[in-house]
């Protein structure tokens, strides 16, 4: 189980690290502490499509989590996510 979570890590883009560093940043690890979609697209520099294609491969790969609102949907990055984060930093720190 192990190497397969190793190898969905080394199938990230840069992009998708840095999205789930900046859901971590911003301490968006909860259901309570979410970000709205809409708030994290505006601190990006992504074309509306490639945001999604992001977000989309990190709900699948279930490192995170997407919370539909009334109005928005809320992101954060579950343990998983937080993991990926943890393993990304181990690694450059070697």
């Amino acid at each position: 189980m192990k190497t397969h979570f190793l190898s969905l890590i080394e199938r990230l883009t840069l992009e998708e690290i840095e999205l789930l560093n900046y859901l971590i940043s911003k301490e968006a690890t909860n259901r309570f502490t979410a970000q709205t979609k809409k708030e994290i697209f505006s601190d990006f520099n992504l074309t509306e499509a490639k945001f999604r294609k992001i977000l989309c491969r990190l709900e699948a790969m279930n490192f995170i989590e997407i919370v539909a609102g009334s109005r928005d949907h809320f992101v954060y990055a579950n343990e998983y996510g937080m993991e990926v984060i943890q393993k990304v930093y181990e690694r450059s720190n070697v």
